[in-house]
C-alpha cells in the first residue's frame, strides 16, 4: 500500500510543479510524432516589455523546493501526509547560441505519514543539464542517468525497494523539464505590464485543463524589478479523485470491507499560485502554490465518506554568485508568500 501511495504522490507531485506557473503536465520529449502545444489566448497589455529569457552568463544560484500534501477522511481517524524537499544548485552558462544550465542535487528528504524514506546530502552524480536555444526553448534535458543508485544511499533502513519505485531518474528528469516551463516556458514573450493576461489551454484529458496567468504587479526582489505573476487553474479533479479512493481503500480494508466497492459521488479541486520573476532575464524569485480538494465517495455499505485534500508548494532561491553586472550589494534569498 505504501508504494502505490508514494507512487500517487509523485503523480500529485508533477501536477502541482505544473500548475505554479504556466506549464503543461510531462516532459518535453523528442519525437517522430508532433506533440500537440496548449493553445494560448492574450489579455491586452499597456507596453510593449515582455518577458524575455537572457540570464546573464555566469549565474549561480540555489534553489529550494518544499511540497506537502495532506488527506483526511472527514470524522474518522484516516489520514496520510506526504513530504518532500529536494535543494539544487543551478550554474547557468551561455555556449555559443544556445544556454546549458547546469542543476545538481544537493539534498533530498521524502517523507511518508511522518516517516522518512530518505534523507540526506547528495554525492556528485543526480545532475541534470538544459540545453536551451536562443529563444528560451527548452532543446533537450540531459544526465540523471545515476540518479537510482545515488538516491539508494539516502534510504532510511527498509526504505529503498519503496524508493527505488518512486524516485526514478524519468521522475527527476519531468521534475527538472516542468520546473523550466514553469518559471520559463510559455511565459517567455508574453507581455509583463501588470494588468496584462493569457490563458493556456491544455490537450483534453490533460489535468491541468487551462490556467489563466495575470501580471498582477511590479516590485523590488534581490534589489532588481520583479513582476509579480498569478496563475488561477481549471482542473480535471480524477487525479484527486484516486487518491481520495485509495484512502478510503485503505480504511475499508481494515475494517474487513470490500473496497472494489467504492464509488466517486462528487469531487471539487481549486490549483491558484503566484511567483516573482526577472521580465528581463526571467531569473526567478520565488514561486508558491495552495492547493484544496474534496471528494465524496459511497462505501461498500453505502456509507457516504468524504475526503478532505490540501497541499503548499513553496520555491525560495538563494543568489549568491551573479555576474557583476546584475550582482545586488549583498547575497539575497528570495521567497514568495503563499497564494492567498
Amino acid at each position: 500500500m505504501i508504494i502505490r501511495q508514494v507512487s500517487q504522490l509523485a503523480r500529485l507531485g508533477l501536477v502541482v510543479t505544473a500548475a505554479v506557473g504556466v506549464s503543461s503536465v510531462g516532459c518535453e520529449k523528442k519525437s517522430s510524432a508532433p506533440a500537440q502545444s496548449p493553445a494560448l489566448t492574450s489579455g491586452t497589455a499597456a507596453t510593449n516589455q515582455t518577458f524575455r529569457f537572457a540570464p546573464p552568463d555566469g549565474t549561480s544560484f540555489m534553489r529550494h523546493d518544499k511540497h506537502r500534501e495532506e488527506r483526511a477522511i472527514v470524522g474518522i481517524p484516516a489520514r496520510t501526509v506526504d513530504e518532500h524537499e529536494l535543494e539544487w544548485k543551478v550554474d547557468v552558462r551561455k555556449k555559443g547560441d544556445q544556454y546549458r544550465v547546469k542543476q545538481e542535487l544537493k539534498h533530498a528528504t521524502f517523507k511518508k505519514d511522518g516517516q522518512t524514506l530518505a534523507d540526506g546530502d547528495v554525492k556528485d552524480g543526480i545532475q541534470a543539464e538544459l540545453v536551451i536555444d536562443r529563444d528560451g526553448n527548452l532543446v533537450e534535458v540531459r544526465g540523471l542517468d545515476k540518479t537510482a543508485d545515488r538516491l539508494k544511499e539516502l534510504a532510511s533502513p527498509g526504505m529503498r525497494p519503496t524508493l527505488e519505485k518512486v524516485i526514478t531518474p524519468q521522475y527527476l528528469a519531468d521534475v527538472v523539464a516542468n520546473r523550466y516551463r514553469v518559471l520559463f516556458g510559455e511565459t517567455i514573450g508574453r507581455q509583463a505590464a501588470p494588468g496584462s493576461s493569457w490563458t493556456v489551454t491544455n490537450p483534453p484529458g490533460s489535468f491541468i485543463a487551462s490556467r489563466k496567468v495575470t501580471v498582477e504587479q511590479t516590485e523590488p526582489c534581490g534589489g532588481r524589478t520583479c513582476a509579480r505573476l498569478r496563475v488561477d487553474a481549471k482542473v480535471d479533479t480524477r487525479v484527486l479523485a484516486e487518491a481520495a479512493v485509495a484512502l478510503v481503500a485503505s480504511r475499508v480494508r481494515d475494517i474487513g470491507g470490500d473496497p472494489t466497492k467504492i464509488t466517486v459521488q462528487s469531487a471539487s479541486y481549486g490549483l491558484s499560485g503566484a511567483m516573482l520573476t526577472e521580465p528581463s532575464t526571467m531569473l526567478s524569485h520565488g514561486a508558491s502554490i495552495a492547493e484544496i480538494g474534496s471528494v465524496t465517495v459511497l462505501g461498500p455499505n453505502q456509507q457516504q465518506m468524504t475526503v478532505e485534500s490540501k497541499g503548499l508548494t513553496e520555491i525560495t532561491y538563494s543568489y549568491s554568485a551573479l555576474p557583476v553586472a546584475s550582482k545586488p550589494d549583498t547575497s539575497t534569498t528570495s521567497g514568495i508568500a503563499a497564494a492567498e
